[in-house]
């Protein structure tokens, strides 16, 4: 039998937990508190962007850049959490669940690639900078939605065999 490379079972509830409380904060702080709930903090940086003059971008190399929980914690955290409940081992682990998750893995990887085609010929600027950059959090969202949904169908015409 080949080696796959995935999660412990455990992993898939906190990958829910880091992504529900990273939603949760997302949400309760657009909802009541608009701009204020975002906070800004110092990270390093390979390339800083922090000044344009003249439609030139000044680049400053290895600094401390400039940055907010929502530009770089927030997806970063949305990532694992996706990435522990999608690549968990399921409590059966078979061959056909190995299969399953291959053909959502297709399916997911199809349709981002259609969505990301389109978005490169309908949206420029700094607003195509986010659909690419929230681009592998869909992918990996789509993931998990179509997975648990063959999951589930599958264990439920299994249990439509037994009786």
């Amino acid at each position: 039998m080949k080696k796959t490379f995935l999660f412990p079972t455990c992993f898939r509830k906190i990958g829910w937990i880091i992504s529900i409380v990273t939603l949760l904060y997302f949400v309760i702080g657009v909802i009541f508190f608009a701009d204020k709930f975002d906070f800004n903090f110092k990270m390093p940086a390979i390339v800083g962007l922090e000044k344009i003059y003249n439609l030139i971008p000044e680049k400053d190399y290895f600094v401390l850049a400039k940055t907010s929980f929502m530009a770089t914690l927030f997806p970063v955290l949305m990532i694992i959490g996706f990435v522990f409940i999608a690549f968990s081992r399921e409590r059966n682990e078979d061959e056909y669940v190995s299969k399953i998750r291959e053909r959502a893995l297709v399916w997911s990887v199809l349709v981002t690639c259609v969505l990301l085609i389109l978005a490169i010929f309908f949206i420029y600027g700094f607003d195509a900078l986010f659909v690419f950059w929230f681009d592998f959090l869909f992918f990996l969202l789509l993931f998990v939605i179509k997975f648990r949904i063959d999951i589930f169908r599958f264990n439920r015409s299994a249990k439509k065999d037994e009786e």
